[in-house]
């Protein structure tokens, strides 16, 4: 599969501090992809950097398979769509807002009136064509903004944190909207979230950032404290690890947590025991979130839910191995 982006040895500095260290990542076309982390994890760095409003302080970065090394072409410009984590719209019209915007990519007039109707149309906000931008709710303007970054057709599409400060309903929305734009196949999605559980069942990959740098461990079982002796110290529970190297930070694959309703015989290391306070479906899968001092993230099947007779605040156990512990 071709790339869309290529980056090599990206370091990016703020003021003296590597706020990015990306030794290698290759980002394939015709994906969805999520970006996660924390804030401060270095999401909204990497976006600008695909999007070409920053240069990275040191590597370089290949568009479709061309190395950029200046501003970018009018027709490199014209594969993105980048819409930011605080959109901002002109006064007038949603149509003008989108209208300008088709303006500006050099997109002939008479055109653009189908391209407006279309973009509105697949972000289900045709109903608000001509409403003054400037009175749109936070979900609207989210809405209006991703349309008008899609009208031009772009090859790839960058979102930051497009569900932020949404309610529940607005989140649905924008969910269900980058479903549909994923399922073009000549389409690419990058999107950031802060939600691990919604940026993992909405998105075929995902990229784990943690302070700038890239870890393979699923950010659904981070814990910070410290390692001595093979022992990770949380501060609430004490977790066997392989490793002695000095650590401030751990991950744990929630597939490699084993759950049971009683405690197991096993060679297993690490055995909690909690209560259960979440169950959720994502993607034909079962999710679970164990309360035992920490909060633990585990994903087991559909059948393993109804073998178990799981039910929210039931007393359960969760074993894993300490060679499922990454140390970071």
């Amino acid at each position: 599969m071709s790339s869309a982006y290529q980056l090599d040895n990206i370091k990016v500095f703020y003021q003296q501090t590597c706020s990015l260290d990306l030794p290698q990542l290759t980002i394939p076309h015709q994906q969805c992809i999520a970006l996660l982390g924390d804030n401060g994890a270095g999401k909204s760095t990497l976006l600008n950097l695909l999007a070409f409003l920053n240069r990275p302080s040191q590597g370089q970065i290949q568009l479709s398979g061309q190395t950029i090394k200046s501003d970018l072409s009018r027709q490199q410009r014209r594969t993105i769509g980048y819409v930011n984590q605080q959109p901002f719209l002109l006064t007038g019209t949603v149509s003008d807002n989108i209208d300008l915007a088709l303006k500006l990519q050099g997109m002939p007039t008479a055109e653009r009136p189908q391209r407006i109707a279309d973009a509105l149309d697949r972000v289900n906000l045709s109903h608000l064509a001509k409403q003054t931008a400037t009175t749109l709710s936070g979900g609207e303007l989210k809405r209006a903004a991703i349309a008008r970054a899609i009208a031009h057709d772009p090859a790839i599409l960058l979102l930051d944190e497009p569900f932020s400060h949404l309610d529940q309903g607005h989140i649905r929305q924008l969910e269900t909207i980058i479903e549909q734009l994923a399922a073009q196949k000549d389409k690419t999605i990058i999107f950031s979230t802060h939600d691990r559980l919604q940026g993992a069942a909405l998105a075929d990959t995902t990229i784990n950032l943690i302070k700038g740098k890239i870890t393979k461990s699923p950010l659904l079982n981070v814990f910070h404290g410290h390692l001595d002796q093979h022992l990770f110290d949380t501060g609430n529970i004490k977790i066997h690890t392989t490793s002695q190297q000095r650590a401030s930070h751990i991950a744990i694959d929630p597939h490699e947590i084993i759950i049971s309703n009683d405690v197991l015989a096993s060679s297993m290391r690490n055995h909690f025991t909690g209560r259960l306070i979440a169950i959720a479906e994502e993607a034909g899968t079962i999710h679970l979130t164990i309360d035992c001092g920490e909060r633990f993230f585990a994903i087991i099947s559909p059948d393993a839910l109804e073998d178990l007779g799981l039910s929210i605040g039931k007393p359960i156990c969760l074993s894993f191995k300490s060679t499922a512990v990454s140390i970071f």
